[in-house]
């Protein structure tokens, strides 16, 4: 089984403690006794120094107290050798305790002479060295108490080095392992001053800036996918947009040719040349409405959908109320407008006198006789308000969504109007972010548009 980064490293330091505290023991079970000697027997020369320069000043009928007091402070065994290397015995101290072999390599020999004497001896001290063989087996018998000490001591203070050590760094790896599946709400809270704690920093801040540039990465994407639709939706109304306009083409040229045809021939009521080329003037001249206003479809397209320049709002929708205002007259149509001073809104001029003119015809040229037609234009908070109502008219439920699809007529007995107009105005207001709505009211039908406002005409 693989072990974790604290077993591990708890293993290594235990192991390593132990190795330390065996050296420690192996040479303290060498060296110590071998020191303890060497310092014995110097403290020995020493003492028999002492007790050499003391017998010398003493008889030797009084010496035995000194040799016993030295016998019993050094533990070390004593022998007197004569002139002629003569062991002489004295006193009983010269016995030698069970057996005790004397080695020469071991003794102090000290020339000397009683107080009351001419005769030289030779002192010799003997020491014993049981004493470090005492002391080896002293270390050998604690060996087991010092052996547990070690490993428990050892043991301890590694694991707690160990969880010191690595938990920050586990906590490092499963914060690392969170950010690797994309989770960014983790944060290190190590604040060590060490280098575990420079890496819990460097880590926070990949952290904070891998976030930041995924979200805006992400924002990028979904912006690049809106765009992506937005084309792809644009494309599919082109095509529809061209397959309406080839088939709104087809049949009033297959008309015009098949009157022109029949004028050629003279054939039956075609002779009547002036009534035929009236009729065929006034197809071609709708036809000429109608490329104008696809030509204007194919600039709306290619304007860009850029923020524009400023556009005198309030002038140009007086302008068009008084323009309409005739064509009112003419259909018993109440037109009036509430048009506030001085408001600029963002775009292109002549779009936006197409778009508002449109909604303001397409109020008056479908609303019935006695009908009223009111027109209002404020600031509000999204900017400038245009209102267009439409009393008492109404337009059925299936028909609200499709009024502003290419071609479409709500009216299908209508004998004016390409079902461009609508379409056209949805162009314009979408290019320019200007958001619109056409919905039905206790009062009528209610068309409200929101452009963008920069000011009065003060301001500019």
């Amino acid at each position: 089984m693989r072990k974790k980064l604290t077993q591990k490293t708890c293993l290594m330091l235990t192991a390593l403690s132990l190795a330390v505290c065996l050296l420690a023991y192996g040479c303290i079970w060498f060296f110590l006794p071998n020191a303890g000697q060497g310092r014995a027997r110097r403290e020995l020369e020493r003492r028999t120094q002492q007790l050499v320069s003391r017998l010398r000043l003493t008889q030797k009928a009084q010496s035995e107290e000194l040799f016993t007091a030295f016998i019993r402070e050094t533990g070390a065994q004593l022998s007197l050798q004569n002139n002629k290397g003569q062991a002489v015995s004295l006193f009983t101290f010269e016995k030698k305790e069970d057996g005790v072999a004397q080695e020469d390599g071991r003794q102090i020999r000290q020339p000397f002479q009683f107080a009351d004497t001419n005769e030289e001896y030779l002192l010799c001290v003997h020491d014993l060295p049981a004493r470090a063989q005492q002391m080896r087996r002293a270390v050998k018998n604690s060996l087991p108490f010092v052996a547990g000490t070690a490993v428990l001591l050892s043991f301890g203070s590694a694991w707690i080095f160990s969880c010191y050590t690595t938990r920050p760094i586990l906590r490092i790896n499963h914060i690392a392992g969170k950010m690797a599946e994309l989770d960014f709400s983790w944060y290190c809270p190590d604040v060590r001053d060490d280098e575990i704690g420079m890496l819990s920093k460097s880590i926070n801040e990949l952290s904070d800036k891998l976030h930041e540039a995924l979200q805006r990465l992400h924002q990028h994407n979904t912006r690049l996918e809106d765009e992506i639709q937005m084309e792809k939706e644009r494309e599919r109304r082109r095509m529809l947009f061209f397959s309406g306009i080839s088939h709104e083409l087809k049949t009033p040229v297959a008309i015009v040719i098949g009157q022109l045809e029949g004028m050629q021939a003279g054939i039956g009521v075609y002779k009547d040349r002036d009534k035929y080329l009236a009729r065929s003037a006034k197809i071609l001249q709708s036809l000429h409405i109608f490329i104008k206003e696809i030509l204007l479809v194919s600039q709306i397209d290619f304007a860009g959908g850029d923020r524009g320049e400023p556009v005198f709002i309030s002038r140009l929708v007086r302008e068009i109320v008084a323009e309409y205002e005739g064509y009112a007259e003419f259909l018993s149509v109440d037109l009036c407008g509430e048009v506030a001073d001085g408001l600029y809104v963002y775009g292109d001029e002549m779009l936006f006198q197409k778009a508002v003119g449109n909604i303001i015809g397409n109020a008056v040229g479908h609303s019935p006789p006695q009908a009223a037609v009111k027109v209002e234009l404020a600031a509000c908070k999204k900017g400038v308000r245009l209102a267009v109502t439409n009393a008492p008219a109404h337009i059925d439920k299936e028909h609200l969504p499709h009024l502003f699809e290419a071609f479409y007529r709500a009216d299908d007995h209508a004998e004016h109007g390409s079902g461009m107009g609508l379409y056209i105005t949805r162009l314009i207001l979408e290019t320019y972010h200007v958001s619109h709505t056409i919905e039905n009211t206790a009062d009528g039908v209610l068309f409200t548009a929101f452009f963008q406002g920069c000011g009065d005409e003060s301001s500019q």
